[in-house]
């Protein structure tokens, strides 16, 4: 029995078609990432106070993701809209990035918050919620 490899085409297909789609789904990806670090994370290292050390993650990751998904999110939101016209995905996604950045700012213990794990995590988890929404509007207003 011959094995083959799949053909480049049907590789392809799963790919997509421009920069602001690819923007899109990174964005989606990012923020998937700001959930599982804002939501399991916590929930893992309270149910293994062991695995804590193994896991930790340098304190940048906050400032990191954020500078990471500023640019998908333009990109993606700029190419939608030239696509589209709609303005609610751009408006949603920067609501998400200023409420990843105030998660941020908590996080930092800037804006003097009595809890700050639990300001960051909130705004966080709500910033990355409405940026996966908007990117996945952005991507659904394409392909009307």
């Amino acid at each position: 029995m011959e094995m083959r490899l799949p053909s480049r085409e049907s590789c392809l297909m799963f790919l997509p078609a421009s920069r602001p789609q690819l923007a899109d789904m990174l964005g989606v990806a990012l923020s998937a990432t700001c959930l599982v670090h804002c939501l399991f994370l916590p929930l893992l290292l309270l149910l293994a106070p062991a695995l804590a050390g193994w896991i930790a993650l340098p304190e940048g990751i906050h400032a990191a993701i954020l500078l990471l998904a500023l640019p998908a999110a333009f990109v993606a939101m700029r190419g939608g809209w030239r696509h589209h016209g709609r303005r609610a995905p751009a408006l949603a996604a920067a609501a998400g990035l200023a409420l990843l950045a105030l998660g941020l700012a908590a996080h930092q213990g800037w804006l003097g918050l009595a809890d700050r794990e639990a300001g960051d995590r909130w705004l966080t988890s709500l910033g990355a919620l409405t940026l996966a929404a908007a990117h996945l509007g952005n991507w659904r207003a394409q392909h009307r």
